[in-house]
């Protein structure tokens, strides 16, 4: 339990928040017909890209 715990508190931080969010607005704006394939590929790419590549840095105390 406590192992599902700090999982889900890893998720909830800023940047997954806002990838997440990101991510929803280009799929609601892509089936919204305001965001054209050409642009909506690359930018969730960029974004999926960034979400999961990225690397926190460790706390130094």
């Amino acid at each position: 339990m406590e192992d599902i715990k700090k999982r889900i508190s890893k998720l909830v931080d800023l940047k997954s928040i806002i990838s997440i969010i990101m991510v929803a607005a280009m799929v609601a704006g892509f089936f919204g017909k305001m965001v054209s394939a050409e642009q909506f590929v690359p930018l969730v790419t960029m974004i999926v890209t960034f979400y999961f590549a990225k690397q926190d840095k460790p706390d130094k105390e």
